[in-house]
C-alpha cells in the first residue's frame, strides 16, 4: 500500500482523533467521512413544512436575536 504525508492543522488532527474508532486508522476515518458526505445529501428538506420544526426555527431565531441584542 502506498502512502503520502500530507499536513493538516492541530485543531483538525484533534478532530480526526476524536472521531477515530477502535481499530481505525486515520485514513479510515477520512474515507469514512467523505463517503458519508453524498449521504447526508439525501436527508436535505426532510423538515420543510413540518410545523414543530418551523416553530423551533422561530425560537432559535428569537434566542438569537436576543442574545446579539446583549452584546
Amino acid at each position: 500500500m502506498a502512502s503520502k504525508n500530507i499536513a493538516i492543522r492541530e485543531a483538525v488532527y484533534a478532530k480526526l482523533l476524536e472521531g477515530k474508532r477502535d481499530e481505525e486508522s486515520f485514513s479510515d476515518v477520512i474515507e469514512r467521512l467523505l463517503e458519508g458526505k453524498s449521504e447526508l445529501m439525501s436527508y436535505a428538506g426532510v423538515f420543510s413544512g413540518d410545523d414543530e420544526f418551523d416553530g423551533m426555527l422561530k425560537d432559535i431565531a428569537a434566542v438569537r436575536k436576543r442574545t446579539v441584542l446583549r452584546r
